[in-house]
Protein backbone atom coordinates (compact mmCIF):
# COMPACT_ATOMS: atom_id res chain seq x y z
CA UNK A 1 0.00 0.00 0.00
CA UNK A 2 3.05 2.29 0.19
CA UNK A 3 3.66 1.90 -3.56
CA UNK A 4 1.77 3.57 -6.41
CA UNK A 5 1.21 2.03 -9.83
CA UNK A 6 2.70 3.90 -12.77
CA UNK A 7 0.03 5.35 -15.07
CA UNK A 8 1.69 4.44 -18.39
CA UNK A 9 3.76 1.33 -17.59
CA UNK A 10 1.68 -0.91 -15.34
CA UNK A 11 4.70 -3.14 -14.68
CA UNK A 12 6.39 -0.35 -12.72
CA UNK A 13 5.62 1.21 -9.38
CA UNK A 14 6.69 4.44 -7.70
CA UNK A 15 6.71 5.85 -4.19
CA UNK A 16 5.20 9.14 -3.12
CA UNK A 17 7.82 11.73 -2.14
CA UNK A 18 6.50 11.98 1.43
CA UNK A 19 6.56 8.20 1.91
CA UNK A 20 10.06 8.05 0.41
CA UNK A 21 11.35 10.70 2.80
CA UNK A 22 9.76 8.85 5.72
CA UNK A 23 11.40 5.58 4.66
CA UNK A 24 14.82 7.28 4.50
CA UNK A 25 14.19 8.90 7.89
CA UNK A 26 13.41 5.51 9.45
CA UNK A 27 16.42 3.88 7.74
CA UNK A 28 18.69 6.59 9.17
CA UNK A 29 17.71 5.75 12.77
CA UNK A 30 14.95 8.38 12.84
CA UNK A 31 17.24 11.03 11.39
CA UNK A 32 20.10 10.49 13.83
CA UNK A 33 22.44 9.02 11.21
CA UNK A 34 21.60 10.84 7.97
CA UNK A 35 24.64 9.48 6.11
CA UNK A 36 23.66 5.86 6.66
CA UNK A 37 21.56 5.90 3.48
CA UNK A 38 22.63 8.26 0.70
CA UNK A 39 19.99 8.64 -2.04
CA UNK A 40 20.76 11.13 -4.80
CA UNK A 41 19.02 9.59 -7.80
CA UNK A 42 18.28 11.79 -10.83
CA UNK A 43 20.23 14.64 -9.24
CA UNK A 44 22.26 15.66 -12.28
CA UNK A 45 25.50 14.54 -10.59
CA UNK A 46 28.69 14.41 -12.67
CA UNK A 47 30.82 12.83 -9.94
CA UNK A 48 30.53 10.93 -6.67
CA UNK A 49 29.04 13.29 -4.06
CA UNK A 50 31.15 14.57 -1.19
CA UNK A 51 30.25 12.86 2.07
CA UNK A 52 31.53 14.03 5.46
CA UNK A 53 31.55 10.62 7.10
CA UNK A 54 32.07 7.85 4.55
CA UNK A 55 32.56 5.29 7.32
CA UNK A 56 28.85 5.64 8.24
CA UNK A 57 27.42 4.94 4.76
CA UNK A 58 25.64 1.58 4.45
CA UNK A 59 23.53 2.05 1.30
CA UNK A 60 23.93 4.46 -1.60
CA UNK A 61 21.83 5.13 -4.70
CA UNK A 62 23.28 7.35 -7.44
CA UNK A 63 21.19 5.94 -10.27
CA UNK A 64 20.16 7.98 -13.32
CA UNK A 65 22.84 10.67 -13.08
CA UNK A 66 25.62 11.80 -15.44
CA UNK A 67 28.60 10.44 -13.51
CA UNK A 68 31.56 9.85 -15.86
CA UNK A 69 34.20 8.40 -13.53
CA UNK A 70 34.00 6.56 -10.22
CA UNK A 71 37.30 7.08 -8.43
CA UNK A 72 38.81 6.55 -5.01
CA UNK A 73 36.99 7.52 -1.82
CA UNK A 74 38.01 7.23 1.84
CA UNK A 75 37.58 3.79 3.41
CA UNK A 76 33.88 2.92 3.29
CA UNK A 77 33.88 -0.31 5.25
CA UNK A 78 30.13 -0.48 5.95
CA UNK A 79 28.79 0.05 2.43
CA UNK A 80 26.74 -2.99 1.40
CA UNK A 81 24.53 -1.68 -1.43
CA UNK A 82 25.50 0.56 -4.35
CA UNK A 83 23.16 1.54 -7.19
CA UNK A 84 24.95 3.14 -10.15
CA UNK A 85 22.62 2.06 -12.94
CA UNK A 86 21.65 4.31 -15.84
CA UNK A 87 24.60 6.69 -15.65
CA UNK A 88 24.91 6.90 -19.44
CA UNK A 89 28.20 8.82 -19.25
CA UNK A 90 30.00 6.35 -16.99
CA UNK A 91 33.17 5.13 -18.71
CA UNK A 92 35.57 4.28 -15.89
CA UNK A 93 35.54 2.65 -12.45
CA UNK A 94 38.91 2.91 -10.72
CA UNK A 95 40.57 -0.03 -8.93
CA UNK A 96 41.10 2.17 -5.86
CA UNK A 97 37.38 2.70 -5.53
CA UNK A 98 36.73 -1.05 -5.38
CA UNK A 99 39.37 -1.47 -2.71
CA UNK A 100 37.51 1.02 -0.50
CA UNK A 101 34.25 -0.97 -0.35
CA UNK A 102 35.23 -4.48 0.84
CA UNK A 103 31.81 -5.29 2.39
CA UNK A 104 29.74 -4.52 -0.72
CA UNK A 105 27.06 -7.18 -1.29
CA UNK A 106 24.94 -5.57 -4.04
CA UNK A 107 26.33 -3.72 -7.07
CA UNK A 108 24.03 -2.55 -9.89
CA UNK A 109 25.73 -1.16 -13.00
CA UNK A 110 22.88 -1.88 -15.42
CA UNK A 111 22.14 0.50 -18.27
CA UNK A 112 25.57 2.15 -18.31
CA UNK A 113 25.84 1.99 -22.09
CA UNK A 114 29.27 3.68 -22.24
CA UNK A 115 30.91 1.24 -19.82
CA UNK A 116 33.24 -1.11 -21.74
CA UNK A 117 35.54 -2.55 -19.08
CA UNK A 118 35.69 -3.48 -15.42
CA UNK A 119 38.94 -3.46 -13.43
CA UNK A 120 40.43 -6.79 -12.38
CA UNK A 121 40.26 -5.49 -8.80
CA UNK A 122 36.58 -6.41 -8.72
CA UNK A 123 38.02 -9.50 -7.03
CA UNK A 124 38.42 -7.28 -3.95
CA UNK A 125 34.63 -7.38 -3.47
CA UNK A 126 34.80 -10.64 -1.58
CA UNK A 127 31.32 -10.17 -0.03
CA UNK A 128 29.52 -9.48 -3.33
CA UNK A 129 26.33 -11.52 -3.77
CA UNK A 130 24.48 -9.66 -6.55
CA UNK A 131 26.01 -8.09 -9.66
CA UNK A 132 24.07 -6.55 -12.56
CA UNK A 133 25.99 -5.68 -15.73
CA UNK A 134 23.03 -5.81 -18.13
CA UNK A 135 22.77 -3.25 -20.93
CA UNK A 136 26.51 -2.41 -20.73
CA UNK A 137 29.04 -2.68 -23.59
CA UNK A 138 31.55 -4.83 -21.73
CA UNK A 139 33.23 -7.28 -24.14
CA UNK A 140 35.07 -9.46 -21.64
CA UNK A 141 34.43 -10.34 -18.03
CA UNK A 142 37.53 -9.60 -15.95
CA UNK A 143 39.24 -12.65 -14.50
CA UNK A 144 38.86 -11.04 -11.08
CA UNK A 145 35.09 -11.45 -11.33
CA UNK A 146 35.52 -15.23 -11.43
CA UNK A 147 37.06 -15.08 -7.94
CA UNK A 148 33.81 -13.93 -6.31
CA UNK A 149 33.02 -17.08 -4.34
CA UNK A 150 29.93 -15.61 -2.63
CA UNK A 151 28.24 -14.33 -5.80
CA UNK A 152 24.69 -15.73 -6.00
CA UNK A 153 23.00 -13.71 -8.77
CA UNK A 154 24.71 -12.53 -11.97
CA UNK A 155 22.81 -10.50 -14.59
CA UNK A 156 24.39 -10.21 -18.05
CA UNK A 157 21.22 -9.55 -20.09
CA UNK A 158 21.37 -7.46 -23.28
CA UNK A 159 25.17 -7.37 -23.32
CA UNK A 160 25.43 -7.27 -27.11
CA UNK A 161 29.25 -7.28 -27.13
CA UNK A 162 29.98 -9.93 -24.52
CA UNK A 163 32.00 -12.64 -26.24
CA UNK A 164 32.41 -15.28 -23.55
CA UNK A 165 31.63 -16.37 -20.00
CA UNK A 166 34.37 -18.95 -19.98
CA UNK A 167 35.38 -19.84 -16.43
CA UNK A 168 31.92 -19.14 -15.03
CA UNK A 169 32.08 -22.48 -13.21
CA UNK A 170 34.47 -20.84 -10.74
CA UNK A 171 31.51 -18.97 -9.23
CA UNK A 172 30.79 -21.78 -6.82
CA UNK A 173 27.79 -20.16 -5.07
CA UNK A 174 25.99 -18.99 -8.23
CA UNK A 175 22.26 -19.71 -8.16
CA UNK A 176 20.91 -17.46 -10.91
CA UNK A 177 22.54 -16.58 -14.24
CA UNK A 178 20.80 -14.31 -16.74
CA UNK A 179 22.10 -14.03 -20.31
CA UNK A 180 18.94 -13.20 -22.26
CA UNK A 181 19.41 -11.18 -25.45
CA UNK A 182 23.17 -11.09 -25.02
CA UNK A 183 25.58 -11.91 -27.83
CA UNK A 184 26.10 -15.36 -26.39
CA UNK A 185 23.96 -18.42 -26.91
CA UNK A 186 24.14 -21.79 -25.21
CA UNK A 187 26.59 -24.19 -26.87
CA UNK A 188 27.88 -27.62 -25.90
CA UNK A 189 30.96 -26.37 -24.06
CA UNK A 190 28.92 -23.91 -22.01
CA UNK A 191 26.43 -26.65 -21.08
CA UNK A 192 29.31 -28.73 -19.78
CA UNK A 193 30.65 -25.83 -17.73
CA UNK A 194 27.26 -24.87 -16.30
CA UNK A 195 26.76 -28.42 -15.03
CA UNK A 196 29.71 -27.83 -12.71
CA UNK A 197 27.70 -25.14 -10.88
CA UNK A 198 26.16 -27.29 -8.18
CA UNK A 199 23.89 -24.55 -6.79
CA UNK A 200 22.59 -23.13 -10.08
CA UNK A 201 18.78 -22.98 -10.00
CA UNK A 202 17.81 -20.45 -12.69
CA UNK A 203 19.33 -19.98 -16.15
CA UNK A 204 17.97 -17.50 -18.72
CA UNK A 205 19.72 -17.81 -22.08
CA UNK A 206 19.01 -18.13 -25.80
CA UNK A 207 19.37 -21.57 -27.40
CA UNK A 208 19.87 -21.86 -31.16
CA UNK A 209 20.78 -25.54 -31.54
CA UNK A 210 18.48 -28.57 -31.21
CA UNK A 211 21.53 -30.63 -30.22
CA UNK A 212 22.12 -28.30 -27.27
CA UNK A 213 18.46 -28.60 -26.25
CA UNK A 214 18.77 -32.39 -26.23
CA UNK A 215 22.01 -32.21 -24.27
CA UNK A 216 20.39 -29.88 -21.75
CA UNK A 217 17.24 -31.97 -21.29
CA UNK A 218 19.21 -35.11 -20.62
CA UNK A 219 21.71 -33.45 -18.31
CA UNK A 220 21.68 -35.02 -14.80
CA UNK A 221 20.82 -31.67 -13.19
Amino acid sequence: CLLLEEVINKEQVKMHDVVREMALWIASDLGKDKEKCIVQARGGLCEIPRIKNWSAVVRMSLMENEIEMVSGIPECSKLTTLFLQKNDSLIHISPDFLRCIPMLAVLDLAGNSSLRTLPEQISELVSLRYLDLSWTCIRRLPLGLLELKKLIHLRLDYMKRLKSVSGISNLLSLRKLQLLQSKMSLDMSLVEELQLLEHLQVLNISIKSSLVVEKLLYAPR
